[in-house]
């Protein structure tokens, strides 16, 4: 929550810097999953792992991509009830690093849909779920993932989950 606020201070201030670097993003996913497993299993959610073999090392910022990542692994672990299942996938396409994250949770009602990237805004369902969140998670990872020159995926249906992700080129 802390690296957060710092981050949107940042963003205020002009200060923040998209940091590009060679980058090996399926090392990166695979040592982040891993370290999710266990609450995984322990919430007794379903996790599946697709990594494309092909994808070349790319120049990105692997910090920033990395917290986007998470973001939205955690995202989805938190708003997807016992029994329910996630997906995620990083591949290659066209010339894009694609990275979606598919779960069967609460979906997001249609009438919050159109704020939800917005900074301090949540979704009306995921506040009763998750009281504890800021509203900055799915904020920031916008602010990345266009720092990247990419776009952010998202699909949504209330009560049928969501997949979002982000699609950044590859030069």
């Amino acid at each position: 929550m802390i690296n957060d606020f710092l981050t949107v201070s940042r963003l205020k201030s002009g200060k923040f810097n998209i940091e590009k670097v060679s980058t090996d993003l399926r090392k990166t996913i695979k040592t982040e999953v891993k370290s999710l497993e266990n609450q995984f299993l322990s919430k007794e959610i379903k996790l599946k792992i697709n990594i494309d073999a092909h994808i070349p090392m790319i120049n990105a910022d692997e910090q920033k991509l990395r917290q986007v990542m998470m973001n939205l692994i955690d995202n989805a672990m938190y708003y997807t009830p016992q029994g329910g299942e996630v997906e995620v996938t990083l591949r290659w396409s066209d010339k894009n690093l694609v990275f979606e994250v598919k779960d069967s949770g609460i979906g997001v009602p249609k009438a919050d849909q159109s704020m939800l990237f917005t900074r301090m805004y949540r979704a009306s369902n995921a506040q009763k779920m998750r009281p504890d969140g800021t509203g900055l998670g799915l904020y920031l990872a916008k602010k990345v993932v266009l720092g990247h020159g990419g776009h952010i995926i998202f699909k949504s249906k209330e009560g049928e989950g969501s997949t979002f992700g982000f699609s950044i080129p590859i030069k």
